[in-house]
């Protein structure tokens, strides 16, 4: 492999990995967008239900890995919450503040 081919395809891969990251970014603000609506106007008990709902419908599909991370994620996001006394049904405004400084 040539040194040029070896640059471009660099180059080639960080323009990848920023798109990755544009579409995900662009991804979280609508997910965000459409979790403060719904939690508005369904409240807690629904969103919860959403979310147990849509891991159980996802988690098999996923290979191992990903479903690794994601159970160790979901445990992290319980530890924390029962640390942070985050049980006590929140509003949207402790909703966002607490999920503002991870996007």
């Amino acid at each position: 492999m040539t040194q040029e081919l070896q640059f471009d395809l660099e180059n080639n891969a960080r323009e990848w990995l920023a798109l990755s990251r544009s579409i995900s970014s662009a991804e979280r603000v609508s997910f965000g967008n459409v979790h403060d609506r719904f939690f508005t106007r369904y409240g807690p008990n629904f969103m919860a239900h959403v979310y147990r709902t849509a891991i159980e419908e996802v988690l098999p599909t996923l290979p191992g890995d990903a479903r690794s991370q994601l159970l160790d994620a979901f445990q992290q996001a319980l530890d924390e919450a029962i640390q942070k006394q985050a049980y006590a049904l929140p509003t949207l405004s402790d909703c966002a503040s607490c999920h503002s400084h991870k996007f």
